[in-house]
């Protein structure tokens, strides 16, 4: 039996690859800001997301599993065309206009790490980043240059909460869900949005596929959602726990991770300032390379393509969101406000019809047959689509505050 467990464990890899998109720099800059300015008190925060986020990775991996087709063909037969196609394109348009924040991210880990201008880092990281999209077998090398990238952010944040230190006693009063202010709920959502990403975890049911898993693996893929989406959690939580140890001590509060950054050295001296950038560089990197697949692949079902990671049409997309985002970040030195707002118009439409298509579709029972849903499943999901919407109504209200 334990034989069996450890050839599960060497099997994982899938949702390693979820877990290096979601951990983008706007997870670090989100659970930043979220204890710097509330201490300890939204620690809950991402705990609930991770718990919403292995619900729905698990559930699109089922869909895949069992009915051995991709998740917009299902739906396509389920529901018509026209849900997948707009699940696709916005899908697509809302992760290229999320891109050039990746692209910004690891230009600024760059220059703070080696000097230089951070633009010249963000086109110098283009240019591997596409070598690695044409590399052959791109699924197997994929999952090995993930795993060493997340092993690289456990040691540099952990390594970073280490030097700065934990209250324990305010952390785990941290767990118990409350809202310090107005401000806090929508910050909440917007932290959840980072760790709870619908569209990555729709991804899963096409990473399966490049898996060449079938029905025999639904017990090691439920394995592989836990494992890898409670990393993705854990370091949310311990850079949240960062933050809030260091403003404990300097009583000032942090806007963005790299205000963070500078202010790890006075405080815990400059091996903390590295090990926070260095882990702030490959939550840029690794979302930089993985995003534009996770992107790409959504289009390409949504319009009824093969999704397979060998097809060019796929690899030809991905680099087009690759290019774009760095060509974005180059321009305006960073994410302008006005593409962040249409990015989040766009995830709108698309956050909500994904999350409603994995939801549903893998509690059919026409689709799964006895590995449909079960009840405590569905209530967890109904839950955690009710976030998905929460997010959505959270993007318009910005949107609506910038316009007016």
């Amino acid at each position: 039996m334990l034989s069996d467990f450890r050839k599960r464990i060497r099997q994982i890899g899938p949702a390693f690859i979820l877990a290096a998109v979601v951990l983008g720099p706007g997870s670090v800059t989100l659970a930043t800001i979220a204890g710097s300015r509330y201490g300890y008190q939204l620690l809950w925060v991402p705990v609930v997301s991770t718990v919403f986020m292995v619900v729905f990775t698990v559930m699109a991996a089922r869909i895949a599993l069992v009915s051995r087709q991709s998740l917009f063909d299902v739906a396509r037969r389920k529901y018509g065309a026209t849900i997948a196609t707009w699940g696709g394109v916005f899908g697509f348009l809302s992760i290229l206009a999320f891109q050039a924040g990746n692209s910004a991210a690891v230009g600024f880990a760059g220059n703070a790490l080696f000097g230089m201008d951070a633009r010249l880092w963000s086109i110098g990281f283009l240019f591997p980043a596409l070598a690695l999209l044409f590399l052959p077998d791109l699924y197997r090398k994929l999952e090995i240059l993930v795993k060493v990238v997340i092993g690289l952010m456990i040691v540099g944040f952990a390594g970073t909460l280490v030097t700065v230190g934990i209250d324990f006693s305010g952390a785990f009063r941290g767990l118990v869900p409350s809202f310090p202010d107005n401000d806090a709920v929508f910050l909440s959502l917007g932290m959840a949005a980072t760790t709870f990403s619908i569209a990555a975890a729709a991804y899963q049911s096409y990473l399966m596929k490049e898996k060449r898993w079938g029905p025999d693996e639904l017990s090691t893929e439920g394995l592989d959602s836990l494992v890898g989406i409670g990393i993705l959690g854990g370091i949310s939580v311990v850079i949240l726990l960062v933050s809030a140890g260091v403003i404990r001590q300097v009583a000032e509060p942090v806007f963005d991770a790299q205000t963070m950054a500078r202010q790890l050295e006075p405080v815990a001296g400059p091996a903390a300032f590295i090990l926070f950038t260095v882990g702030f560089f490959f939550a840029g990197f690794s979302s930089l390379v993985v995003n534009p697949l996770v992107g790409a692949t959504l289009l390409v079902d949504g319009i009824g393509r093969e999704p397979d990671l060998k097809n060019r049409p796929l690899r030809l997309s991905a680099a087009g969101i690759l290019i774009f985002g760095t060509f974005v970040a180059v321009l305006f030195g960073g994410t302008p406000i006005e593409l962040l707002r249409v990015a989040q118009a766009l995830a709108v439409v698309a956050f909500p019809v994904l999350g409603f298509l994995v939801w549903r579709l893998s509690a059919d029972r026409k689709i799964m047959g006895e590995n449909a849903n079960s009840l405590g499943l569905n209530i967890l999901a109904g839950l955690g689509y009710l976030t998905v919407l929460g997010i959505a109504l959270s993007y318009v209200r910005q949107i609506l505050s910038w316009i007016w």
